[in-house]
């Protein structure tokens, strides 16, 4: 029996579950807390721990390189209508921006479009039509090598620094794992766009990605303007580098007695984080309150790649 089947079977007993005699239950739940503090993900349900953010966004990037190499640049690459090159030159500008958040370069943005991951690189993808692709890819190969260098170089003080990026300004290694999250998504992007299978994506860095994803949800509900209230959220996201969390959907809220249950593959669950698939077509098992369930999920659609 997998570590999924025995969060289902739990959520069945729940159903059907009686209250325990005395104060059995308050001293169940203390030995618990005291071993898994409320909210956190359960490490042994799906694949184990998180990777390492900085060798995880390492592996990443390579592994977006090598995909590279089978493409010719002129295939068409959705859901932008983007031509590979195209693709590269995104990609070219958002590690020119991180480089230069961490003080690696100087490199000039329109301020105006900071907060707007896509609509920052607008410019140099229409630029790309005409340019390149082996120039263009020497560009990336070039500019991601040395980000990525870098990246390894630093230690876990480093790792635990603020920067702002986008709209975040957050710890490092948070701003890796949304990078992470980016080129994975656009590995995917490719490997369609190439009819090839992407390369398997591995339970820690899955593990890594989807901690991360459960915990944007109450971000990403406020920026799409959805009040989810002070409810909690139970999110069971099966399969490698799965868990389970008691997740608030206010920004800084405190766990509580979950209104909803939701059980989504883990997968899925950030394909649709990256919003590669709409919420409405995530194969997902809701126990609770239906509209909160549709909030939070709404809300979970929160990393454009």
């Amino acid at each position: 029996m997998s570590g999924s089947d025995d969060e289902l079977l739990g959520l069945l007993a729940a159903s059907v579950a009686v209250p325990p005699p005395g104060r059995l239950g308050d001293d169940v739940v203390r030995a618990a807390r005291a071993v898994r503090p409320v909210g956190q993900a359960i490490e042994s349900l799906g694949g184990g721990r998180p990777a390492d953010p900085a060798e995880a966004f390492v592996q990443t990037i390579a592994e977006f390189a090598s995909l590279l190499a089978s493409a010719t640049g002129g295939e068409i690459v959705e859901p932008y209508g983007w031509s590979v090159t195209q693709l590269v030159a995104h990609l070219v500008e958002v590690d020119l921006y991180l480089g230069r958040q961490l003080g690696l370069w100087q490199h000039h943005i329109d301020e105006r479009l900071e907060d707007d991951h896509l609509a920052m690189t607008e410019a140099a993808v229409r630029a790309a039509v005409r340019a390149d692709f082996t120039d263009t890819v020497a560009r990336w190969k070039q500019v991601s090598t040395e980000l990525c260098n870098h990246i390894a170089s630093l230690n876990g003080d480093a790792l635990r620094e603020r920067i702002k990026f986008h709209i975040l300004y957050a710890r490092l290694s948070s701003v890796l794992v949304v990078r992470i999250f980016e080129v994975w998504t656009h590995i995917e992007d490719l490997a369609r766009a190439l009819r090839r299978d992407p390369p398997p994506l591995d339970a820690a860095r899955l593990h890594l990605m989807t901690n991360v994803a459960v915990a944007a949800i109450p971000l990403g509900m406020l920026l799409a303007e959805i009040d989810g209230g002070a409810i909690t959220a139970r999110i069971v996201l099966t399969g490698r580098g799965g868990g389970v969390w008691n997740q608030p959907l206010q920004v800084g809220g405190e766990p509580a007695e979950p209104s909803v249950t939701i059980v989504a593959d883990a997968v899925e669950f950030c394909r649709m984080a990256a919003q590669r698939i709409a919420p409405a077509d995530l194969e997902a098992d809701i126990e609770g309150q239906i509209d909160v369930a549709i909030k939070v999920l709404r809300g979970a659609s929160v990393f454009a790649a």
